[in-house]
């Protein structure tokens, strides 16, 4: 067995080169965030992926192997790589009966129970299977002491996940929170303003439509003023054009929403008018992971006419169960942005980072 080390910008990126160099087959051995200063300072995700290079000497004896008709002109060549290829043979097995790791059939009652603490964990079928699959795929490493990493990195390996963009850029951005009622959608807005404007040093604003829910416009204008953040509210869709332009020098607009029951599609239409005529760059979907699975299931497909391009889980420290957020993220291709874990500002949001959501959905632990 050999290993190779892959680094990317995101665990996607890194696991998408490891298989165009070492094909689908290749096992991933651990995954790690690491530092990288070589154009100033940036998270990069680190594979070690491993591989068995007999097989590689296999495939390229095979691809040398002459065909019948030169056969008779290089018989002794032919000979000679014949009782080559059968020693490559011969180390491949005798590696294989060596090694210290358990076959799939003595482990099958660790991963019969792994299989019911996914389930347990709200996983799809559809996920636990992609999960097994990957440990079938690493049999010949795993042993009981290291099964659960195995499954942590397996998850993983599955979760979409992308940073937030936080820079100075010649034109600001104006980016949407959207989502069900009571899902945290303003505490999360401040939150995000907050880390922008004191740590990040830019310039924010921030646009309110949420004119319905009592004391939401005041929460805001509260915050709004203690931070120095410049705040309007829009009344109507057709406030909206002038409200931007108000804040075009802005670095970021951040606009707060009305929540909205995913079952009253009359209300949802009204509230995506709000955006028909001045130009998103972003809008994130904010679900709770306190909801039930077919709840938030209903809530992602119902909100896709906002056409939004990540999500936000809140309420992480409230929920008994979190595998809904791979499920989701999985079904409609969309990445985790944020996760948010209480009611602090601007401490209680966390970027979302793939290993720590997989170490959350199967241990259950958010700190």
């Amino acid at each position: 067995m050999k290993t190779k080390k892959f680094i990317a910008p995101t665990l996607k990126e890194a696991t998408e080169k490891m298989k165009l160099e070492l094909g689908s087959e290749a096992i991933i051995l651990s995954t790690r965030i690491i530092e990288n200063y070589d154009n100033g300072f940036r998270k990069m995700f680190e594979i070690v992926s491993a591989y068995e290079d007999e097989q590689r000497e296999i495939t390229e004896m095979l691809n040398q192997r002459p065909n019948v008709s030169s056969a008779n002109n290089h018989g002794l060549d032919f000979e000679k790589k014949i009782s080559d290829f059968k020693t490559v043979i011969d180390k491949s097995l005798k590696n294989k009966s060596n090694g210290k790791t358990q076959n799939l059939t003595s482990l099958k009652d660790e991963i019969q129970t792994i299989a019911d603490t996914l389930f347990e964990r709200d996983l799809s079928k559809d996920v636990i299977k992609l999960v097994i699959n990957y440990l079938k795929k690493s049999k010949s490493y795993l042993t009981v002491d290291n099964l659960d990493n195995y499954v942590i990195t397996g998850l993983a390996s599955l979760l979409n996940t992308r940073s937030f963009e936080i820079e100075k850029r010649k034109s600001g951005r104006v980016i949407s929170i959207i989502g069900p009622t009571g899902v945290g959608k303003t505490t999360c807005i401040a939150k995000l303003a907050a880390i922008s404007k004191i740590i990040h040093n830019l310039d924010i604003g921030i646009i309110s439509i949420d004119t319905y829910r009592l004391g939401a416009i005041d929460q805001l204008r509260i915050f709004s003023e203690i931070s120095n953040v410049d705040m309007l509210v829009a009344y109507e869709p057709s406030d909206m054009p002038k409200l931007i332009a108000k804040l075009k020098n802005k670095d970021l607009i951040f606009i707060d929403t009305t929540g909205r029951s995913q079952k009253n599609t009359a209300e949802l239409k009204k509230m995506n008018s709000f955006f028909s005529d001045v130009k998103i760059d972003e809008t994130y979907l904010a679900l709770s992971m306190t909801s039930s699975p077919k709840n938030l299931l209903d809530a992602a497909e119902k909100f896709k006419i906002f056409n939004y391009d990540s999500f936000v889980f809140t309420k992480i420290d409230e929920a008994v169960t979190h595998g809904s957020m791979l499920n989701l993220s999985l079904r409609f291709q969309k990445p985790i942005i944020y996760l948010t874990n209480g009611q602090i500002i601007p401490d209680d949001i966390l970027a979302a980072d793939s290993e720590y959501a997989a170490k959350l959905i199967y241990n259950g632990n958010f700190n």
